[in-house]
């Protein structure tokens, strides 16, 4: 990558960590996309393992707070979500991958902009898992669908919930894209410097952010996550 794409792709770490650690999901939005556009070959491992210092953080400051009973479904349900998420990483190349995020990414914005809720019971709760694991599998995607299913909840409760799920699910990922091939020294390295640069964010941003109404930095998280998409979706259909 060049200066450029370095600096965009630090930026959306950062304020990725700052928005996880207010609405307890984001981090995927920001990183997620800017990966897309500037380094698709760093999906989804390097993306799924600068998840993995956040999340832990955030699931131990707030334990207290998690919904364990939910969090300890959702990380079964993730479990046959996460096996098919790291077979069509063994099977689609770098291209089609990143078509994958955009349109994942696409589908998420509208779901959210439109504000969809999915009613909380055992059946969308573990729809919510089995596609959250394909998705955060995949391409390093998984928080929409559970972000869907708890948009009701406060976020002081979502936040350690999701973080739980997250770090477990990660961890799964990770082993499965390894034993495949999908994940590589490369990818640690890159993930583990863009872990850091969440966990700035998390210490350093979030105090700021946390100035701002919640409805505004998900607004943000939008316009951005749409963006991305729209411009990796171009970069693929450009070849």
């Amino acid at each position: 990558m060049d200066v450029g794409a370095l600096v965009l792709v630090a930026a959306a770490a950062v304020l990725g960590g700052a928005a996880q650690s207010v609405l307890g999901f984001g981090a995927a939005f920001t990183l997620v996309p800017a990966l897309a556009v500037v380094a698709p070959d760093l999906l989804p491992g390097a993306a799924i393992t600068a998840f993995l210092p956040l999340t832990a953080l955030m699931a131990f400051r707030e334990r207290h707070h998690a919904d364990r009973p939910a969090a300890k479904r959702l990380v079964m349900a993730r479990v046959p979500g996460t096996l098919v998420g790291t077979v069509a990483v063994a099977l689609l190349p770098t291209r089609g991958l990143a078509a994958t995020v955009a349109i994942l990414l696409l589908a998420a914005v509208v779901s959210t902009a439109r504000g969809w809720t999915l009613p909380e019971t055992r059946r969308t709760e573990t729809a919510a898992g089995l596609i959250s694991g394909f998705s955060g599998t995949a391409v390093g995607l998984g928080g929409p669908p559970l972000a869907l299913l708890y948009r009701q909840r406060h976020s002081s409760e979502i936040r350690p919930t999701l973080a739980v799920v997250f770090g477990l699910g990660t961890v799964l990922s990770l082993a499965t894209l390894g034993a495949t091939g999908g994940f590589d020294v490369e990818d640690l390295r890159a993930g583990l410097a863009l872990g850091g640069l969440n966990v700035v964010g998390m210490v350093l941003a979030a105090p700021a952010l946390r100035r701002l109404p919640e409805t505004v930095i998900r607004q943000g998280l939008l316009v951005w996550a749409f963006v991305g998409a729209v411009l990796a979706l171009f970069r693929v259909v450009a070849g």
